[in-house]
């Protein structure tokens, strides 16, 4: 087993262009899922800025145009009135510029401008969650593929031990001392091997698309990938991870989800209270080729006195909405409680595999020897043979299975806790 191991390791260990680290760097650079949340961002803050600004008022242009079928006053009249000062016209042009200003919003704005800060933090942590659950899926293709690759080894491997063998029975069949049946029993399992090796070739390319896209590069040349150095032991202390729960990104998320129901329950109780307004204005009104210039200064006063149970149902409905808030952060620790054990046992159930496919593949490759030698000698069948050749090829894929599945599972679990650091092995 020894040899064969080295064997793939020399081999892995040449020529390689592309490494774990490139490709998440770039990937940290170009990947649409997190260009996608830095634009995100990028809008929570112009937002913030947006409901900050709310406070200052507004400065707005208008204009009229109106013809009547009388003459008209051009303006209101103010006293001491002298008709014959009086100026009217059946076509006027109204033009001027008005600023309003918020006094009191029954605390509109403020919880606006809270909202829009929290909804801010929210997009830092869908940025910062978002390059973490990248990571995690580029390594967790990347490891597949290199589990594909050395099982795509050992079947080439497999099926030229086949083909000599094929050869060697031809010759045997020639002299008269073999059957020509083995040739056919050789030639379906070169067959169904051939169909593997396809098999594996597609699932490899498949897995590179994802990867390009994950990287958000198709042009990337994935075609030599380095290989990783296995994790060592680690220590799985459950009670240490669910500790660290309450810690989490995840769920800071989802306090803050909370605080923003609870900042639009504070909003819904505020539309109860009036707005004041201080608002200044000044207008030409023009018309027979006269104009005069107005100008007036006001406080304006907005209570709604009554809505037929509208704002009532909405603070009805932003209680439940903060209600509901509670049970998503106790569900969700609970949802991860249940995966970190998951992840963890599946670390101990690969871990055990290893072992056990360390170990099948010595006792496949004895057996393997053996069968081989009864063969040759004409006191075994050859489907005997053959199976424990298929048996030892089967065992070596399923160690490469399980050590690169093992990788994967310490990748989630640190994916789970938010410990990925985004290097190579860590």
């Amino acid at each position: 087993m020894r040899k064969i191991l080295l064997f793939f390791l020399i081999f892995m260990e040449t020529a390689f262009s592309m490494d774990l680290d490139t490709l998440i760097n770039q990937a940290l650079k170009n990947s649409p899922y997190i260009t996608e949340k830095r634009i995100d961002l990028k809008i929570g803050k112009v937002t913030v800025e947006k409901s900050k600004k709310k406070k200052f008022g507004q400065i707005d242009l208008f204009g009229s145009f109106n013809r009547y079928e009388d003459p008209r006053i051009l303006y209101p009249i103010s006293t001491p009135v002298n008709i014959h000062n009086l100026t009217g016209a059946e076509n006027q042009i109204i033009a001027g510029i008005s600023y309003t200003v918020p006094i009191f919003t029954g605390f509109k704005i403020k919880r606006s401008v809270q909202i829009s800060k929290i909804s801010k933090k929210i997009k830092e942590i869908d940025l910062s969650l978002t390059e973490q659950m990248v990571v995690f899926n580029i390594r967790s293709v990347y490891l597949k593929i290199l589990s594909l690759e050395k099982q795509l080894i050992s079947a080439k491997a497999y099926r030229t031990s086949l083909e000599k063998l094929k050869n060697d029975i031809q010759e045997a069949v020639n002299l008269g001392r073999k059957p020509e049946m083995d040739l056919f029993k050789v030639q379906y399992r070169i067959e169904d091997i051939n169909y593997k090796i396809k098999k594996i070739q597609n699932s490899i390319k498949t897995l590179k698309s994802a990867v390009k896209t994950l990287v958000g590069d198709q042009g990337i040349d994935l075609s030599n990938l380095e290989d990783i150095k296995p994790t060592k032991e680690i220590i799985l202390d459950r009670d240490f991870y669910v500790k660290k729960i309450k810690t989490l990104k995840r769920i800071k998320k989802i306090d803050l989800t909370k605080e923003i129901s609870r900042q639009k329950m504070l909003t819904v109780k505020g539309e109860y209270l009036p707005e004041i307004y201080f608002k200044a204005s000044a207008q030409r009104n023009m018309g027979n080729s006269q104009y005069k210039d107005l100008w007036q200064i006001g406080i304006l006063i907005n209570y709604r006195l009554f809505d037929f149970g509208v704002r009532k149902n909405r603070y009805i409905q932003s209680k439940l909405d903060l209600r509901k808030k509670s049970i998503l952060k106790e569900k969700a620790e609970l949802e991860l409680i249940k995966e970190i054990d998951e992840a963890i046992n599946r670390i101990r159930t690969y871990q055990a595999k290893i072992k056990a496919s360390e170990k099948k593949l010595k006792y496949a490759r004895s057996v393997e020897e053996a069968e081989k030698a009864k063969y040759e000698e004409g006191v075994s069948d050859l489907y005997n043979y053959l199976y424990a050749k298929a048996e030892r090829f089967s065992a070596l894929a399923e160690y490469y299975d399980s050590v690169y599945n093992r990788e994967i599972a310490i990748f989630y679990l640190k994916y789970l806790l938010e410990e990925q650091r985004y290097g190579q092995n860590n």
